[in-house]
């Protein structure tokens, strides 16, 4: 699956939800427990901010962590 096209999907998400895992989130999706892999990041080129992001497919919500990045020199 093209990247682009998974960060599309997210526009019809229904939550954002901001997480302390950098990794993953374990979320309650109905009556299971699922774990969500925070998979894809996005970075600012000027600075050193970076978002991790992944979404469950069954319910659509999305987890999202803020963070920095160290860059070498």
């Amino acid at each position: 699956m093209d990247l682009l096209s998974i960060v599309k999907e997210l526009e019809n998400s229904e939550n954002f939800v901001e997480t302390k895992n950098y990794y993953f989130e374990n979320h309650l999706c109905g009556n299971e427990n699922k774990k969500v892999e925070l998979e894809y990041t996005i970075s600012n080129d000027k600075s050193d901010e970076i978002v991790r992001f992944g979404f469950c497919k069954d319910c659509n919500k999305c987890f999202y962590h803020k963070d920095f990045e160290t860059k070498g020199f």
